[in-house]
């Protein structure tokens, strides 16, 4: 004890001493110039083979090679080639996520969007309103209902292109008027809400779902959808969700009531039969409880009370109409499910265009019946969590099908399928790095496990969607490696199953604590891995779990750290709650732990665990939401960065705040970033004042510890960033998206940035090491193929310069110069890349003239010979392994460095 208690007094004097020596967050605030911000590229890497969440497709009616396909979280895809081939087209708007999509078939050129996915999911994330485009998604324009949040369904006239339907659920965690079905006549101008229903306790109910007769414009079929979403709940349904009829345009509406369900039902989804207006059918979830009372099957929803043992719903039902929606009759068979569970999450019906009794039914199957519903089979094993599907009406073999793990084409009814297997759209939860040469990154994925894959190639050639490894199952969440031996990874699937991962041997073990049925557990629960003992893992559900090695074994470390509600513990609707979602060891203190709760609880302990101090109190305007991150400073002991999300409460503002005493205090350091929830915080772990921060519509920076801070996402779309992490080796930050993947930066010269060197002429940055690497052999790829970036091979040498003009780049072998270029620079950050060249030679302009009029013979052009032959001008070889020096003249300033060329140890081991 004695000497454990010398050493701790040792370590805290040394860090005294580190302080003092150490500058405070600099006294100039400044913000990133924006020259700056854009001269660093973020660059994409994947993965793309597992796909994403589709919503609905698009197609054009006289000519489907043309194909819009709309996402959850990862925008809105184009092809014109029956997919073959893709393209992004909903990159840069204010929001990514997308509820419907519709084109225009009088005029092609002219496509609707509306924002905001209708799934329900807890990953669901929210719109601004409805999109129209028209020259077939170039550009867009925001046409209004941006409180609609989330749209299930666009319809258009077929008569008449101004005339335009939007079915509007509204927010998801909250209730508001601006629900509904809303109609424009002229092209989007102004709007008009056609059916708008309201409770008798005055709650505005959303429509989820509107079909249009293929007879008459003016007969339309919605379907209303009562819901309640809170962190710790989702009910079934409500006594609001119901059909209703229009036959004059929405002027006046029917509800549906002959021989449809009543009581409480959950979500509804419609289809007309195309070749016969008279057929209608409709996917019900029926949330109506046999043997108890209204009064109690209302209190059960509302307050999201879990059904007893005894108890079950009718289930989710199939009806059929042959009159345009006036009778109904149940053709499901009785005490079977036809549709998705949970319901919120699919209720898609489609019928075949060429024969109104082939229905297919979506969810997390498919189901179909050829018999107008006498009887039901699954059509195909193939997708899985079905969203979406498009049957040609020329020909009814010819199909398209949306899902959780990305899209099918098929042209023989299922039979055979096409996966386009190259499009970004991974939705992370959580996202490491190892200490590989390259560096590998890993991450967990909604519905698609958990994969490893390269932050590079070795030769800088692109990253196909073979090079990732799929290394857990389930819906992934956290990934964390040990990074002294990058051998053992520790992963889980949704509400913690844990297992350890070799990585050497490939061998898997479950390690889940056994006591973990008796805990609750986060969708996503933290896992981390010592910084000071590897061996040393935390897990944690609404109790932090701590095992001295590898999960072989697990001690308590903590009571109950959530408010333990009685009530929203139960957590239904596929929810648990009163759980931790983040859990952080101080990188300068083994025993201080900092947690946050999902309802809203801080808590910090700086005795390994033994007692816990709530923070609640000390935090100014505290909105006690969803905890998302607590961020220990690597710098200065007791400083630490904390945010919230409140995007669960439907509050869109952004929480931030810091510590610089244990949490006894806190300022708010929010200031400058925009509505829309904060995800993840990081500091820098060379640069203090160095911030990062990941919200549901981006990333932001800050080199002045909080006090400004810049958008910073160059060449990222609208995307949420879910996670992010800094590698403490390469200097790049890696952020893991909920829909487009993974995004890299090199913000090294961030690490150097300040107010001194924005004044100064010419400062050239520290220059990363760079290995040599061998480049050994490839593997055969696929043709098709997503082209991820990797990061150019050699040292990046990057410098500011305070005002444009011709900068020299000079490299030195001790002092004999080796090599030299000039570039023009912009005013603001430059790069130059040195591939290892050392300059032995030059070639005359006879033999450059001579190559050039043989590459002319060949058919190239002119614009790319002169770049080729400018770049054969000097004859080099490449240098050995060593230490070189660079220096950069401009604007007669000069600055140096050295730069590191590395053995490549590791291709042969």
């Amino acid at each position: 004890m004695i000497k454990q208690s010398t050493k701790k007094l040792k370590s805290v004097l040394a860090m005294g001493l580190l302080i003092s020596a150490v500058s405070l967050p600099n006294a100039h605030a400044q913000k990133i110039p924006d020259q700056v911000v854009e001269a660093i590229r973020f660059r994409e890497i994947g993965p793309t083979r597992q796909g994403g969440r589709y919503v609905e497709f698009a197609v054009v009616a006289n000519s489907t090679k043309v194909i819009y396909a709309a996402t959850a979280s990862g925008g809105l895809w184009k092809s014109v080639n029956n997919g073959q081939s893709w393209t992004p087209i909903f990159d840069n708007e204010s929001v990514i996520s997308i509820g419907s999509v519709a084109v225009d078939q009088k005029n092609p050129d002219v496509v609707w969007v509306g924002s905001g996915e209708a799934n329900n999911s807890r990953s669901s994330y929210w719109g601004d309103g409805i999109y129209k485009s028209k020259d077939a998604g170039k550009t867009w324009t925001n046409m209004g209902l941006p409180e609609s949040h989330h749209i299930g369904r666009i319809v258009i006239d077929p008569t008449d292109s101004d005339v335009v339907y939007v079915a509007a659920l509204g927010h998801l965690y909250s209730e508001n008027e601006e629900r509904g079905l809303y109609k424009t006549t002229n092209g989007g101008k102004t709007w008009k809400k056609v059916l708008d229903i309201q409770r008798e306790d005055g709650k505005y109910i959303g429509v989820v779902d509107v079909i249009m007769s293929p007879e008459d414009p003016n007969t339309l079929i919605a379907a209303a959808y009562d819901k309640i979403r809170r962190p710790w709940t989702f009910n079934e349904g409500g006594e609001g969700s119901a059909v209703y009829k229009s036959t004059d345009g929405g002027k006046s509406w029917n509800k549906l009531s002959n021989g449809f369900p009543g009581g409480f039902l959950g979500r509804i989804g419609l289809a007309y039969a195309p070749n016969n207006a008279n057929v209608v059918y409709a996917n019900v979830e029926n949330v109506n409880v046999e043997g108890i009372s209204e009064e109690e099957r209302k209190r059960m929803l509302e307050i999201g009370l879990p059904l007893g043992n005894d108890q079950k719903t009718a289930g989710t039902e199939m009806y059929r109409s042959d009159d345009g929606g006036e009778s109904w009759r149940k053709i499901s068979p009785e005490g079977e499910d036809v549709g998705g569970y949970p319901s919120y999450y699919y209720q898609q019906v489609i019928v075949d265009p060429n024969d109104e009794d082939h229905v297919y039914v979506l969810g997390i199957r498919v189901w179909e019946t050829k018999d107008g519903g006498k009887t039901w089979g699954m059509p195909f094993r193939f997708g899985g969590d079905n969203h979406a599907m498009w049957i040609d009406p020329a020909d009814s073999e010819h199909m398209l099908l949306g899902y959780d793990h990305g899209m099918g084409i098929t042209y023989d009814a299922g039979a055979t399928w096409y996966h386009p297997d190259e499009l970004p759209l991974a939705q992370f939860y959580a996202v490491d790095v190892d200490m590989a040469y390259p560096y590998n990154v890993y991450g967990g994925l909604q519905d698609n496990g958990s994969v490893r894959g390269p932050s590079s190639m070795k030769d800088g050639s692109s990253i196909p969607f073979e090079a990732w490894q799929r290394v857990g199952g389930g819906d992934g969440m956290y990934n964390v490696i040990d990074r002294s031996n990058n051998r053992y990874l520790y992963n889980e699937s949704q509400f913690g199953p844990i297992q350890r991962l070799d990585l050497e041997t490939g061998e898997s073990k479950s390690i889940r604590y056994s006591g973990a049925r008796e805990m609750r557990w986060n969708w996503n629960s933290p896992i981390v891995v010592s910084q000071h003992d590897t061996d040393v893992i935390y897990h944690a559900g609404n109790k932090v779990l701590r095992s001295s090695f590898r999960g072989e074994n697990w001690t308590e470390i903590s009571p109950d750290l959530s408010k333990n509600d009685s009530i929203k513990a139960l957590g239904t609707g596929n929810i648990q709650y009163g759980t931790i979602t983040t859990l952080e060891e101080s990188p300068l203190d083994p025993n201080e732990l900092w947690a946050g709760t999902d309802d809203g609880n801080v808590q910090v302990t700086r005795d390994g665990g033994k007692t816990w101090t709530l923070l609640n109190e000390n935090i100014p305007n505290n909105p006690e939401y969803w905890v998302t991150r607590i961020e220990a400073s690597a710098h200065y002991p007791g400083t630490a960065y904390l945010s919230y999300n409140g995007m669960r409460r439907d509050d869109f503002s952004s929480f931030l705040y810091k510590t610089t005493d244990w949490g006894e205090t806190w300022t708010s350091i929010a200031a400058g970033i925009p509505a829309g929830g904060i995800n993840v915080i990081r500091e820098d772990s060379k640069n203090p004042d160095l911030l990062f921060v990941g919200t549901e519509l981006g990333t932001y920076a800050s080199i002045d510890g909080g006090a400004n801070w810049t958008r910073f996402m160059t060449n990222m779309p609208s995307n949420p960033a879910y996670d992010m992490v800094i590698h403490p080796r390469e200097n790049e930050l890696v952020v893991a998206t909920h829909g487009r993947g993974i995004f890299i930066a090199d913000i090294s010269p961030l690490q150097g940035l300040d107010q001194t060197v924005l004044d100064t002429e010419l400062t050239l940055f520290d220059i990363q090491p760079a290995v040599q690497y061998i480049e050994g052999l490839s593997n055969v790829t696929a043709y098709t193929n997503f082209d991820g970036e990797s990061r150019s091979p050699g040292n990046h040498i990057q410098f500011y310069a305070k005002n444009a003009g011709q900068a020299t780049i000079k490299i030195y072998k001790g002092a004999k110069e080796i090599f030299t270029k000039s570039i023009d620079s912009k005013a603001g950050l430059n790069k130059f890349v040195w591939e290892f060249e050392e300059v032995t030679g030059e070639r005359t302009q006879k033999q450059l003239d001579q190559t050039a009029e043989r590459f002319r013979g060949f058919g190239m052009e002119e614009e790319d010979i002169q770049r080729r032959i400018e770049s054969m001008r000097f004859i080099t070889r490449t240098v050995n392994p060593g230490t070189y020096t660079v220096e950069v003249e401009m604007n007669g300033q000069s600055s140096t460095k050295e730069a590191v060329v590395m053995k490549d140890y590791w291709t042969l081991n």
